[in-house]
């Protein structure tokens, strides 16, 4: 089952209802081999944007990419996702955020500090008890110790979160890329990082929290 906090009602966020053939321009937090997740200009959510072809890994957190809502609903691995949209292509750079504009979009999605990560105290979701009541993905500001480290030829993020230390793989490119040319296995966050937790495509019938992204304060 699904276990949420009993101190606090879970937040309602806000949700995006966009027709097929809309253009939408999203701030990006995090991308993946076929999907790109930001935040939507025009709305103001969260959105995990499915892509019929391959998501360029260039892109950045703070890019500003257009994207066209599609039809194939078939492109989203999880239908249970209520941030999901199908796209029509790949995102297509259009710009950057940074500074206060930045922060304005991300202070209101941020996960609260009294809540299990995702709604969830499991580290994984069985994916049949997955509903649109809970979310795939969320924005975390966790209070440091904040960490990577490289352990068993993975990368990780440690971070406390109600409590307990939390240890979840990390697929961020970037930091992987960072720490290879370091020649370290190690590294402390700055304050004020937000990660990008979500959950992955379905296992062997479950869905894993992750850590998409390690985005720098702006």
């Amino acid at each position: 089952m699904l276990a949420v906090s009993p101190r606090a009602p879970q937040r309602r966020l806000p949700r995006l209802v966009a027709a097929p053939g809309k253009t939408l321009r999203l701030m990006v937090m995090s991308t993946g081999p076929r999907h790109c997740a930001g935040i939507d200009l025009g709305s103001g959510a969260l959105v995990r944007a499915w892509c019929p072809q391959p998501v360029d890994q260039r892109l950045r957190p703070y890019d500003v990419v257009s994207i066209v809502v599609g039809t194939d609903t078939d492109l989203v691995p999880d239908p249970a996702e209520p941030e999901a949209v199908a796209s029509a292509g790949p995102p297509v750079l259009a710009g950057r955020l940074t500074g206060r504009p930045a922060r304005r979009l991300i202070g209101p999605l941020l996960h609260p500090e009294n809540q299990p990560l995702l709604g969830t105290l499991s580290p994984a979701v069985p994916f049949w008890e997955r509903n649109r009541d809970h979310p795939s993905i969320a924005l975390v500001r966790p209070r440091r110790p904040l960490s990577a480290t490289i352990e068993r030829q993975r990368l990780w993020c440690r971070f406390p979160w109600l409590g307990r230390e939390h240890a979840l793989v990390c697929t961020d490119p970037r930091l992987a890329a960072s720490l290879g040319r370091s020649g370290r296995s190690y590294a402390l966050l700055r304050d004020g990082t937000v990660l990008v937790v979500a959950l992955g495509p379905p296992v062997e019938g479950h869905c894993h929290k992750i850590v998409e992204a390690v985005v720098p304060p702006r």
